[in-house]
């Protein structure tokens, strides 16, 4: 059994909160410990790219002081997880690229619920690095902030968008992109009768199973 450490990069113990409540039916099936960890000094959401670039000296330096076999970088954007697998012999995993992979497993293209519209051309990007973009259908906003991600209203929302993506730009999974909708995914999941991906928990599975198949890590 190995610790897997879960790293939420915004200040928000709500958020951290609501993804360690989602973490439970990960850690139903492992063996491995997963914890989640807030950074305090870090910007109470991530919104934007000034915010990403002001976490991500804080995930370098979080990932470095705790001990852990694995880390998941709980931010969809995925701020500063190359620079930390660069100092790591440690999986380092974030959680968008885990959240693209999941997706991937269901075939077709999957579609992205973001919360705002400047996180779309991020996501493109990242997307881009990761070569997939064929596999994208589409990526659409809420128009709402980190700290406004909760209660029934948000539900519906999630469940619009997804709808569009489905119906509209032909996506065959949905993939949740940010770490405090998890909490709204069986909901969505049931109204839309497609899969429907929280990346937190897609990231805690992945370094799971790096973890149980044993594989060898050496730092770059």
């Amino acid at each position: 059994m190995s610790d897997i450490l879960v790293i939420n990069p915004n200040s928000s113990e709500a958020v951290t909160r609501s993804m360690d409540a989602c973490l439970d039916l990960v850690r139903a099936g492992t063996p491995h410990t997963i914890r989640c960890a807030t950074i305090a000094e870090a910007p109470s959401a991530i919104e934007s790219q000034a915010d990403i670039e002001k976490v991500e000296p804080l995930v370098v330096k979080r990932v470095a002081a705790e001990t852990a076999a694995a880390y998941v970088i709980a931010c969809f954007s995925d701020p500063g997880v190359v620079a930390a697998r660069s100092r790591s012999t440690h999986p380092v995993i974030g959680i968008g690229e885990a959240g693209y992979l999941a997706a991937l497993g269901f075939g077709g293209r999957f579609g992205i619920v973001s919360i705002l519209e400047n996180s779309i051309p991020r996501h493109a990007r990242h997307i881009e690095e990761l070569g997939l973009s064929s596999r994208l259908a589409g990526d659409r906003a809420l128009g709402l902030g980190v700290a406004e991600l909760s209660g029934e209203s948000v539900v519906e929302a999630v469940t619009a968008a997804g709808r569009l993506l489905r119906d509209e730009d032909g996506a065959d999974a949905l993939v949740l992109g940010c770490a405090g909708m998890g909490q709204h995914r069986a909901d969505v999941e049931a109204a839309l009768d497609i899969p429907v991906v929280d990346p937190v928990q897609a990231g805690a599975v992945l370094a799971a199973s790096m973890l149980t198949l044993d594989y060898n890590r050496c730092a770059a």
